[in-house]
């Protein structure tokens, strides 16, 4: 087998062109069947159902996305809030963009970014209520998937502790819970 020779072919998915000596002697010690065989298992796993145990509570059978209510016109919190924080235990910065409309709906986007590197992200919506001096999300779609958002998981009430036209503080409705501030931003704004 020459260097340059197609090491392997499957229905145009996969195909290796040019692999040096070294990759083929490595491809010949079982490392490239390993990344070849990975791969495949991977893209075979996006077809899998989650399992029972996942993070994702999905909503039943029948379940529908909720109507959102409507706050009060010009409530100050409507608008798109952009916060970034840091986290022990969790390397780079989580970046936070929440949009609260003035229809009721929320949309949240959240990420862990390491410099240039997105290492994860969520992206969720629902709606919002504000009661005297809180805010609370109902989570009703996470990355896409209808959820239970009728388990406690999916709602989050935080305390406002200052709204402005520039500025939001905001901390978890929860004892020892550290204030966020976020910042206003225009609504075409958009993570990076």
């Amino acid at each position: 087998m020459s260097a340059h020779e197609p090491l392997f072919k499957a229905g145009g998915i996969f195909e290796l062109i040019e692999i040096t000596l070294v990759g083929a002697a490595m491809f010949d010690r079982g490392v490239g069947r390993w990344l070849v065989f990975g791969c495949l298992g991977l893209l075979a796993a996006c077809g899998i159902p989650r399992p029972p145990d996942s993070a994702l509570i999905p909503a039943p059978d029948g379940l529908i996305e909720p109507v959102c209510v409507t706050p009060p016109a010009q409530h100050p919190l409507i608008g798109s809030w952009y916060v970034v924080r840091k986290q022990t235990g969790v390397a780079g910065e989580i970046q936070t963009l929440l949009t609260l409309s003035a229809d009721g709906k929320m949309r949240q986007q959240t990420r862990v970014k390491q410099g240039r590197n997105i290492r994860s992200e969520l992206r969720e919506t629902g709606c919002w209520d504000a009661p005297t001096g809180k805010l609370v999300a109902r989570v009703s779609r996470s990355n896409g998937e209808l959820v239970d958002y009728r388990d406690p998981v999916y709602t989050n009430t935080y305390i406002v502790e200052r709204n402005d036209s520039t500025r939001l503080t905001y901390r978890e409705d929860r004892p020892n819970s550290r204030p966020e501030v976020a910042q206003k931003v225009p609504a075409s704004f958009r993570l990076l």
